[in-house]
Parts: structure tokens; C-alpha cells; sequence
């Protein structure tokens, strides 16, 4: 192993002078920049073993999957013939990356809630922490969003926060130790988090996070994520009077100011076979989110927000997320992608609703694009200009989403789409927006449905998309007047103002 090999260098180096014995490996590695157990975790096969291109294969893919090293490349040796036996020599020239990066983004926005704003983000980079090939990030930003609507004036939020977190390239698990011998080296990540949220003229919020995961790969296809410890803590503070007094007659917005610990788990699942040579492509994601539920059993909890842990209430739900996404090659040229989203959420015993930052939320350029975030459901509700101006979110705890598009290219850059979205969110509880919000047997009568047109330009490193969508059906409206066909008037001003929706975002919508 040569881990300090230099591109500059004349000839490839075949000297083990100097260099150190680990578990059947010779590493030559004067700076000692890297821990020889890294190697001795990397490479998939050992001094002895028969020549197995998997294993070349595999030990090839692990380490350039460490990213500490730019460069990768491995050389054999015949040895002289000694009786029966032909024997190798392996030779790995590895190229390190720089150890340490900074990096800044401005950007500027729109959201479909009406506002405008701009973030400033800054990034530091050690990917070689403790000699390991260990990634530590922090990250540090500061943001702010100022609302163009009549309704919301005035209502602006800002944002400052920062995080730091740590990926190992392996399982990093107290007490224990596994051997990898997959194709993908496994990572393990450590993050630590925290966010001020200020709501101009109504209160602060605070948020700290702390998760602790593990990913893997069994192929190219398929990859896990197990986080056993997920923790966050939201905290709110400095909450005005005028809040108060719209408490009075709006109680439900007292939920915005309520303090919340989450003690979860997380686990899921994805499968993409999205080849580009495929006609079929298929792409499944699932997942499973706890919380609460330890805690639950060892205070007995029963009843909305009556235990506590650090004097502080602790939501207690189950929440399981599908998407299942199949793209269909047309014998055209066209491409036929279609996706069918679940989002279920059951809060229990501690909590009646799911916590603002889990629940789902419907409308906007990756959803249903005839209608903007914050303006559609829960169920037939239709939120208010005060709903928009003091909930941080509008959201439920189910969702369903039905997306169907025809992608026609038109240029090698440049393509259109035709499509048509449905679906609504739903809240478990009459708790935020009454029984207009609550789930119910007659769910499929309350779906939005919306279509429309979109242009696409793929620039190579990322693809710029406007999307314009009308809504065909409205689910707030009265039962028997909810499709909106008859209506729809492309000469009116006042139509085309309520109606016409254009989304520009970044990237397909699935």
C-alpha cells in the first residue's frame, strides 16, 4: 500500500523499505497521514488467497468509497514460478485528496407561500480526522424570508443556525468490531445541530438535534439507513402579545409555541434500478419513524402532553412513509414517469398529532402544482390568511400524492412535460382545523387534482424546471362542486391570477 502516492512521481514505487506490517499488509506510509487499520478494513482479501477479480473488484470500489484518496489505481506483479504455485504481487497507488476544503453559497429564492429570500452558508471540511478517512463537516448558515402577499406583510422569518457532524467509513459501534466484506464500505454518522428560527412580530423558536446512523449498500441497487438514537428538542421563546391575543380567539396556534422532545429511531429502505439503458425503472423507497414509545411504557403515558422528561413533553408516534416511482421508456423517445406517495402518521398516548417538523404537507413545485404549499387541505379545509400568517406549517398526519407526466424531449437540452397530480394530507385529530381536517372513510372524495405544462433545460450540472398547473378539482368546496372544468376562463384576469400557478425549482419532481 503506498497511501502518500503522488501523480508526479516518475515511476511506480515497488519498495516495502520502510514500510509497516498490518494484519498481512505492507504499508509504506512515512507521513503517517493514515491509521494502517484502515487498510487492514478496506481491502476485501489477504496474502494467500487465490486471485479473485470480485475482491480486486470490491477493494477497488471501498477505497475510492472512502473519499480521502483522488486517485485509485492497482498494479500485479507475477513473482518467479516456484513449483506448482504462480504467485502475485499487488500493488495499490492511492493519491490523497485535500485533507481540508472550505466552502460558501449564497442563494437566493422563492417560495410558493408568496415570500422571497436568501441563505448564506459556509463549509468546512476535514476528510482525514483521525487519520482514518474519517469526514467531519460543519457547517454554519444564516437565511431570511420576506413575504410578498398583502395578507402576510410584514411577516417575515429569519433563520441562524449550524451543525457538525462526523461520517466514519465503517461500523463505529462501542464495544464492537465487524469485519466488512461488501462491495460498499458501510458509514456511520454522528451529527450535532442547532437552529434559531425567528417568526417576525410573533416568537422564536429553538431546535437542537442530535442523530447517531448507520448506511449500507448489499449492491448498486439497494442501500439501508438504521438510525437508533434520533433526538431533537424544539424550544420556543420570546413570544409577543399580539400572539397571545390571536391565541384568544385562534387557540390551536398555542401549538406552535409549545415546547416538544422527540426520542426516535429511524429505519429505511431504497431500491432504484434506474438504469439509463432500462425501459422499465422502477425506484422504491420505504421507512419506519418511532418515538416516545420507551418512554411511554416507563412513565405511562396516556394522555395528550401529561408526561414529560426534562420537564419537557415527549411526542409518541409511529410513522411509516412509501414512494414507489416507474418510469416507462416510450418507443419515441418520450418518457412515461409516474409516482404514487403514502405518508402515515399515528400519534398516540403523549401526542395528538404528529410534530410540526414530521408532518407531511401538499402543493407546490414537487407535489400538486395547480396549487400552492400552505394553501390546500388538511381534507376539505381551506387555510386561512390568519392560518398562514401564525402556523410555521400547514400540515396533517396522512398524505397521499399521485403524480403522471410525459416527458417529450426537444432539443439534446431542452424538453416539455404534460402532466397531472392528486392527492390531500389529513389530520388525525380535530385539534388545528377541526372536523374539515380530520381523516375519514369518504377520504377519496377530498383529493385535489391538478395538470399543466412544464419546460425543462438540463445545463449538465443540474436542470432548471417551470411548471405551470391549474387546479380541475378543489377539494374545499362544497360536495357536487368541487370539479372546477366549467370554470376554468382563460381570459379572465381574475382567473388567471387565482388559478395559474407557476413553479420554478431545480431538478425533476421525481
Amino acid at each position: 500500500m503506498f497511501p502518500t502516492y503522488s501523480l508526479a512521481g516518475e515511476q511506480l514505487d515497488t519498495s516495502i523499505t520502510g514500510a509497516v506490517k498490518y494484519d498481512g499488509l505492507y504499508i509504506k506510509d512515512t507521513a503517517k497521514k493514515f491509521n494502517p487499520r484502515l487498510f487492514a478494513q478496506t481491502i476485501t482479501y489477504r496474502p494467500g488467497r487465490l486471485y479473485s477479480s470480485r475482491s480486486q473488484n470490491s477493494t477497488l470500489n471501498r477505497l475510492i468509497n472512502l473519499g480521502a484518496f483522488r486517485f485509485v489505481k492497482n498494479r500485479f506483479e507475477p513473482l518467479p514460478d516456484t513449483g506448482d504455485l504462480r504467485r502475485l504481487n499487488v500493488y495499490y497507488y492511492l493519491t490523497p485528496a485535500k485533507k481540508k476544503s472550505f466552502q460558501g453559497e449564497l442563494d437566493a429564492f422563492t417560495q410558493e407561500n408568496n415570500s422571497v429570500g436568501a441563505q448564506l452558508s459556509v463549509n468546512w471540511k476535514n476528510r482525514n480526522l483521525f487519520r482514518g478517512a474519517e469526514l467531519l463537516t460543519i457547517k454554519a448558515y444564516t437565511a431570511f424570508e420576506v413575504s410578498i402577499a398583502d395578507s402576510l406583510r410584514n411577516n417575515n422569518s429569519y433563520r441562524v443556525g449550524g451543525e457538525a457532524s462526523i461520517r466514519f467509513p465503517r461500523y463505529a459501534i462501542p464495544f464492537f468490531r465487524i469485519k466488512e466484506n461488501n462491495f460498499y464500505p458501510p458509514n456511520t454518522n454522528l451529527l450535532l445541530g442547532y437552529e434559531l428560527y425567528r417568526r417576525q412580530l410573533f416568537y422564536t423558536k429553538n431546535l437542537f438535534r442530535l442523530q447517531y446512523d448507520f448506511t449500507w449498500k448489499k449492491n448498486i441497487r439497494t442501500e439501508y439507513t438504521f438510525a437508533p438514537v434520533s433526538l431533537s428538542y424544539l424550544n420556543a421563546s420570546n413570544v409577543t402579545d399580539s400572539f397571545y391575543k390571536q391565541a384568544l380567539v385562534s387557540p390551536a396556534i398555542l401549538l406552535n409555541v409549545y415546547s416538544e422532545a422527540i426520542l426516535g429511531s429511524y429505519f429505511s429502505y431504497t431500491y432504484n434500478n434506474a438504469q439509463a439503458r432500462r425501459k422499465n425503472r422502477w425506484y422504491f423507497s420505504g421507512s419506519i419513524d418511532l418515538s416516545g414509545n420507551i418512554a411511554g411504557l416507563v412513565t405511562g403515558a396516556k394522555n395528550f402532553r401529561e408526561k414529560t422528561i426534562f420537564n419537557t413533553p415527549f411526542a409518541q408516534y409511529v410513522k411509516t412513509d412509501l414512494a414507489l416511482h416507474y418510469t416507462r421508456v416510450l418507443s419515441n423517445g418520450w418518457d412515461w414517469a409516474n409516482r404514487i406517495q403514502l405518508g402515515i402518521g399515528l400519534p398516540y398516548n403523549n401526542s395528538n398529532m404528529l410534530p410540526f417538523a414530521k408532518q407531511y404537507i401538499i402543493g407546490g413545485s414537487g407535489s400538486i402544482r395547480g396549487f400552492r404549499v400552505r394553501n390546500l387541505g388538511p381534507g376539505t379545509y381551506k387555510p386561512t390568511a390568519e392560518d398562514m400568517r401564525f402556523f410555521q406549517i400547514i400540515g396533517g398526519d396522512y398524505k397521499f400524492l399521485f403524480n403522471t407526466e410525459i416527458r417529450i424531449p426537444v432539443t439534446k437540452s431542452l424538453s416539455t412535460a404534460i402532466f397531472i397530480d392528486a392527492g390531500n394530507i389529513w389530520t388525525k385529530d380535530t385539534l388545528l382545523f377541526g372536523p374539515a381536517g380530520k381523516f375519514t372513510k369518504d377520504w377519496y372524495k377530498e383529493l385535489a387534482v391538478a395538470t399543466g405544462v412544464g419546460l425543462r433545460f438540463d445545463a449538465n450540472v443540474l436542470i432548471i424546471r417551470a411548471d405551470v398547473g391549474i387546479p380541475l378539482r378543489k377539494p374545499y368546496l362544497p360536495l357536487g362542486e368541487r370539479w372546477v372544468f366549467k370554470q376554468i376562463d382563460f381570459g379572465s384576469g381574475a382567473w388567471r391570477r387565482e388559478n395559474i400557478i407557476l413553479n420554478i425549482a431545480l431538478g425533476l419532481p421525481f
